[in-house]
């Protein structure tokens, strides 16, 4: 099979680059391992603000809805249930949709596999009824299933209180909020005032000691700096970091770089998001774990920049200093700090003159 343009990936950055070089008529072909794309975007409904031009302020299944419509009016073709699983000495990567196993060959390639949360370790995080907050947010918006009556949050960010929100306002009741530092690490004012309305205790400089039960969680017994607490509870939802997914990175020889700011291992990139490789281009998370605004610009970029390669754009630097002009206006300093660091060590690796970003 041949394509101009391979994006591996159906999350909001796979999405956006999706829409972007359909409109610039060319081949594009989108594969998810899911049956139906749009990633954690399916069951996110708490409203996102920060978007570039062309979204208005919308809940996350919403921003889905729009970007899907675009994507199914287009002439992007779309393979659900398929999943790339190595690459070819030629170059060509190997897909399959678990029977049989097939080569693409693409003029460019996007890789867009967004990240994983990271599990929080305490004895007795085995048991059933320990999940990670996008595991809960799943069962609520996507099953529609209560994961449990009684709730642990361990973990203060912002998606650990959003997702708190969500079980209250399902009828789940919550115990408590565990939180490992001197202070909350969110600073969305509306959830924590939420939160204090239904008088949701947050232990600081805490930690889970110990979970018992026997085949699920029973019971927890908290440590704090004072005490020890112990909880009737059936459900603990734990929210801690992001890891960026880099595997089909690896597979098609990108150099990665350590980012403790952007996540971790990323690959390094231009300031097209295009990787050492010069195939295989970058979006979403995987370009530094971020919000849903700056991944939608990370698709579009890369994007932008491939399309460039293919002699559709004639214009490329100025419609990137646009799109980086937006992108710095929604990404926190220090990230995009980190991100001019990784351009940086891109034109040093190649031995070439940085160029003006």
């Amino acid at each position: 099979m041949k394509t101009d343009l391979l994006i591996v990936g159906g999350g909001p950055a796979g999405l956006s680059a999706a829409i972007r070089g359909a409109a610039s008529n060319i081949d594009v072909t989108l594969i998810d391992e899911s049956f139906t794309v749009g990633g954690q975007l399916r069951q996110q409904i708490q409203q996102v603000d920060s978007l570039p031009k062309g979204y208005s302020p919308s809940r996350g299944v919403e921003i889905l809805a729009k970007l899907e419509k675009e994507v199914l009016h287009s002439d992007v073709k779309i393979l659900n249930n398929h999943t790339m699983v190595g690459t070819y000495e030629n170059g060509e990567v190997g897909v399959t949709n678990g029977t049989d196993t097939f080569p693409i060959r693409a003029k460019k390639y996007l890789f867009a596999p967004g990240a994983a949360e990271e599990a929080i370790i305490f004895p007795g995080w085995t048991l059933p009824g320990v999940m990670t907050a996008g595991a809960v947010q799943i069962l609520l918006h996507r099953e529609l299933v209560l994961p449990g009556e009684e709730a642990l949050i361990v973990g203060s960010n912002d998606f650990a209180l959003e997702t708190a929100q969500q079980l209250i306002e399902c009828g789940i009741n919550i115990k408590g909020i565990v939180e490992k530092g001197d202070k909350v690490i969110s600073e969305n004012v509306g959830l924590l005032s939420y939160l204090n309305t239904y008088q949701i205790p947050i232990y600081l400089q805490s930690k889970i000691e110990m979970v018992t039960g026997k085949g699920e969680i029973e019971s927890v017994i908290v440590q704090t700096n004072e005490t020890q607490l112990k909880m009737k509870v059936d459900l603990i939802c734990t929210a801690s970091t992001f890891s960026p997914i880099v595997e089909t990175f690896q597979l098609m020889n990108c150099h990665l770089i350590y980012k403790h700011e952007l996540g971790g291992w990323i690959p390094i990139y231009n300031q097209g998001f295009q990787t050492t490789n010069d195939s295989v281009y970058v979006a979403g998370n995987a370009t530094g774990v971020t919000h849903l605004g700056a991944i939608l610009l990370t698709g579009e970029i890369a994007a932008v920049h491939a399309l460039a390669t293919m002699g559709k754009i004639s214009n490329v630097d100025d419609v990137l200093d646009e799109l980086w002009e937006a992108l710095s206006s929604l990404e926190q300093a220090e990230n995009m700090q980190r991100r001019y660091e990784n351009i940086q060590a891109y034109y040093k690796l190649k031995g070439l003159p940085l160029p003006k970003i």
